[in-house]
């Protein structure tokens, strides 16, 4: 019973990735890097994800359009654990 019981278990209960979602709530359009790489552009009222961004130590940073830092943020991350960077100015 144990064994049916896991494998109707979302596959997300036994994700080991560290994913990074950014949630923009700002009126503007930011460029978002991770450790110094460029990782994507997220439109104003919208959200993207990254999966897979690795346990440790990470420099997140938001650039708006005319390259200037909005905002910056050290995390660590653990196995398995996610980080939602919600962005309100810009």
């Amino acid at each position: 019973c144990l064994l049916l019981g896991c494998l109707a278990c979302s596959e997300d209960l036994f994700d080991a990735e560290s994913d990074l979602v950014v949630l923009n709530e700002s009126s503007c359009d930011l460029t978002i890097f991770v450790d110094g790489r460029e990782a994507f552009t997220v439109r104003q009222g919208s959200d993207r994800s990254l999966d897979d961004i690795g346990a440790g130590r990470h420099v997140l940073e938001a650039l708006d359009a005319s390259g200037s830092l909005v905002e910056r943020r050290t995390i660590e991350l653990t196995g398995g654990e996610d980080y939602y960077m919600i962005l309100e100015k810009c």
